[in-house]
């Protein structure tokens, strides 16, 4: 059902509207849709609309300089190829922190504005909630070394976990 009214879609020209709004005479057009409705009619009709991807960070940023570093570290995140985001409205950490989990960000790091003197500050993992100090002047190679790490450590071959190690003729240190 798309609700008390049928109509998903329309328009129609408006040639006299600028002139009675004060303007000159203007031949125009114009339409309106109803985008709720229009998805209710594609999901009555079995269309799958796409997921949104998980990011792979969220930024809690604390304060003016930390705001600012946040938004430089999502640039660079970004141009490499990983989706990062972050809260500008200036809510809670805690209401961020609800909002990242919302989304299902991977990571999410906390900047404050001593982590920014520091240049310091700790990336969480949301699904193990592991903790690793980062360094926010090489952040994107610093993230990118730990998810690879997080990534390779789930990897399972044939079942079982592979020693990435034995590739390269390391010992595990646990045989020594």
């Amino acid at each position: 059902s798309i609700g008390a009214q049928g109509t998903v879609c329309g328009g129609g020209r408006y040639d006299g509207l600028v002139e009675e709004l004060g303007g000159q005479h203007t031949a125009s057009l114009g339409f309106a849709m109803g985008l709720e409705r229009l998805m209710l009619l594609m999901e009555a009709q079995g269309c799958e609309f796409p997921q949104a991807e998980k990011p792979d960070l969220f930024i809690v940023a604390l304060g003016e300089k930390a705001t600012l570093k946040a938004l430089e570290i999502a640039k660079d995140m970004r141009e490499e190829g990983f989706s990062a985001l972050l809260d500008l409205n200036q809510r809670s950490v805690r209401a961020q922190m609800k909002y990242a989990d919302k989304l299902g960000a991977k990571f999410n790091v906390v900047i404050g504005d001593n982590e920014v003197e520091n240049k310091i500050a700790k990336l969480k993992n949301m699904q193990t909630g592991e903790e690793t100090e980062i360094n926010l002047d090489t952040f994107v190679s610093g993230f990118y070394n730990i998810s690879l790490n997080d990534q390779l450590a789930d990897l399972e071959i044939n079942g079982e976990e592979f020693d990435f190690g034995s590739l390269f003729g390391l010992k595990n240190s646990e045989e020594e």
